[in-house]
């Protein structure tokens, strides 16, 4: 018995040594895995987000300014524009709802239409589709990002903590990811797939898809064809990651080519109770 014993308190001894000797999280790693935890996890926001986007044979970035709302589940999203040159168009889609159509007051009409979320009017020099808005995305690229650094043994060697910055008053960590994996390759598209589809799958950018290949819709058939696409997201990422709230409110990509993409979050509210009938065109300030 007394044999047993003794056997036992080793054993507890050694997993007690082998626990106190594992390597600690790293700083790199803390924060990324609360920021993509904060991304995970939140219902709503609110946010006013400054937009820089590079659009082909345009020399700098093209700016653009949205005031959004967004429930995760269901899927509801209320935009206005505020900034020119469409300054005071208002977008509103809900899953669902309108045939599955926006509700777009232009503010240059006077009177709403409804568009297809995906469709050309709505998608026109646009990196994205509206359904991209809030942070659900985001969390899947960098996810993404941090498992291909694992599998590769290298997760502190791309993503890293690059200190402290305060960002529009804001005290944030600074977050560097950069992808030495990246690179160009191709993807053959299957038979009903489209510029959308394949970039949600591969977890690229919709723009990338249509710089590289001339591809102008969102919604065309690219079936048959051989695609030039990056391997990731992007190249080199910067988050400033809220200390507060652990969102990045400030994200820049970058590809071989430069800045394709910078996003800033201004008034960022998470988790606001909206009204039952926030997300419906009657809905008071609404103009549609």
């Amino acid at each position: 018995m007394k044999k047993v014993l003794s056997i036992s308190l080793v054993l507890i001894a050694i997993c007690a040594l082998n626990f106190s000797a594992r390597t600690p999280e790293s700083q790199n790693r803390a924060i990324a895995n609360k920021m993509v935890a904060a991304m995970e996890s939140y219902q709503t926001c609110q946010y006013t987000m400054k937009s820089e986007e590079r659009l082909p044979d345009m020399k700098d970035l093209r700016g653009g300014e949205i005031f959004t709302k967004v429930n995760e589940t269901p899927r509801k999203i209320y935009m206005k524009m505020t900034a020119d040159p469409n300054k005071g168009t208002e977008v509103l889609y809900a899953d669902g709802e309108n045939s599955g159509k926006a509700t777009v007051k232009s503010n240059k009409l006077f009177f709403s239409i409804s568009l297809a979320p995906t469709g050309g009017m709505l998608t026109k020099d646009q990196h994205h589709t509206l359904n991209s808005a809030g942070f659900r995305l985001v969390a899947r690229i960098v996810k993404a990002g941090m498992k291909r650094s694992d599998e590769q043994g290298k997760f502190d060697e791309v993503f890293k903590y690059a200190g402290d910055v305060t960002w529009n008053n804001r005290a944030c960590y600074k977050l560097v990811i950069e992808d030495p994996t990246w690179a160009y390759t191709t993807y053959k598209a299957q038979k009903g797939e489209t510029m959308l589809t394949i970039a949600n799958k591969l977890l690229i950018s919709e723009y990338s898809i249509a710089d590289l290949n001339g591809v102008k819709s969102f919604e065309d058939d690219l079936g048959g064809k051989t695609l030039k696409v990056p391997s990731s997201y992007a190249k080199k990422s910067v988050f400033y990651v809220d200390k507060e709230n652990n969102f990045p409110v400030f994200q820049e990509l970058t590809d071989d080519r430069g800045v394709f993409e910078r996003y800033q979050f201004f008034n960022l509210k998470i988790n606001p109770a909206f009204k039952s009938n926030e997300f419906t065109k009657g809905f008071e300030g609404y103009n549609f």
